[in-house]
């Protein structure tokens, strides 16, 4: 349960008008607990602290966001938690960085998550199959090993860097850029529940918060400095990933990419970052040295992984059919919902059962 005095307090500092870009660290550099002065006459900072009248009104009576009914209903229903900025256990890499979150809100177990190395993996939302394939392969004896896996749930290789790690029975984080109430794209809900129960979903957004488009490059700083590294799967030049590994720089994280093909779209973001200092990845023993571990000795007996019981289900369709067959037909066939069928095709597909023939079918490889 969320103390309810703490969450008004840190939200009235969050929201009180008057304080920018640094003046809300160098206040709480000396005043370390909001709830000690938010609506307090008699403490010290208003006397000592040289505060705008609208800020120290704002303080003073305690004045909080006008959904603040909805998020404590948003935060009980989906038990999350929450972690701020003076917190002693408030991650330290996330706090040493540039405009970290006052609040830091989540579900499942985050601390637990970050004990472990963590690896970032970030690229874009449209992966060829070369890149599935290959972020799948790559990270995956790093996940065996207990690495946690940090991404963004998006679809593509965020969804691919999530399953690798659920998999090898890593735990991973997923960041978001809306409360993590709300799950985008809907067709990762389900995925969103493994995360929840195999390590967390975060933001530093309010319970309630819709998607916005300019929160994507906001989230993309939380990725990188929960990690120690950060892998770039693939993506362009102007992507959502790069910007990941501009922070990555900045945060001075170890920052890896995996090369493609010069005339490919989704290469140019990789091939320039490693043209100009990145870790070339080549294959999962490159992760691992960045990461300072080893190839365990019993990784390269492991030649086919191990299938769930739905997906087993699905590929004895495939064996039975002995044809192409369309999303749509499977979803007819099977009678699951359309997060899950994708999820268990993605599988499939990155286990190396399943290729992608055209558009929206598959075959058996």
């Amino acid at each position: 349960m969320i103390d309810s005095l703490k969450l008004k307090a840190w939200l009235c500092l969050k929201y009180a008008p008057g304080l920018r870009g640094r003046e809300i660290y160098h206040l709480l550099d000396k005043w370390p607990e909001p709830q000690d002065f938010v609506g307090n006459r008699d403490h010290p900072i208003y006397l000592e602290q040289d505060l705008k009248p609208e800020t120290r009104n704002h303080l003073l009576s305690t004045i909080l966001p006008a959904n603040y009914p909805q998020i404590c209903k948003l935060i009980e229903l989906h038990k999350i938690k929450m972690l701020c900025f003076t917190d002693v256990d408030y991650p330290l890499p996330l706090r040493e960085i540039y405009s970290p979150p006052l609040i830091l809100y989540y579900r499942g177990d985050l601390l637990t998550a970050l004990q472990n190395k963590c690896l970032a993996v970030v690229g874009t939302r449209k992966p060829t199959p070369y890149g599935r394939e290959l972020c799948h392969k790559t990270i995956s004896p790093a996940c065996r090993q207990k690495v946690t896996i940090i991404s963004g749930l998006a679809i593509g290789i965020d969804t691919v860097s999530h399953l690798a790690a659920l998999e090898n029975k890593s735990l991973t984080v997923a960041v978001l850029a809306s409360g993590v109430d709300t799950i985008y794209p809907p067709q990762n809900r389900e995925l969103a529940l493994k995360v929840v129960e195999n390590g967390a979903l975060v933001s530093e957004y309010e319970p309630g918060t819709k998607l916005e488009r300019w929160n994507f490059p906001a989230r993309n700083r939380i990725v990188s400095a929960l990690a120690q590294a950060v892998f770039v799967v693939e993506g362009g030049m102007s992507s959502g990933a790069m910007l990941t590994a501009k922070y990555a720089i900045e945060q001075d994280r170890e920052l890896m990419a995996l090369p493609g093909q010069v005339n490919h779209t989704n290469a140019q973001g990789p091939n320039y970052l490693i043209k100009y200092g990145a870790r070339l990845i080549s294959c999962p023993e490159d992760v691992l040295e960045a990461l300072g571990l080893e190839m365990e000795e019993d990784e390269q007996l492991q030649i086919l992984p191990e299938i769930s019981e739905d997906e087993q289900k699905v590929l004895d369709i495939f064996q039975t059919e002995q044809r192409e067959l369309f999303f749509d037909e499977l979803l007819l066939i099977t009678s699951y919902k359309f997060g899950k069928l994708s999820i268990i095709l993605l599988n499939l597909e990155l286990k190396g059962y399943l290729a992608k023939a055209s558009g929206n079918s598959f075959v058996l490889r």
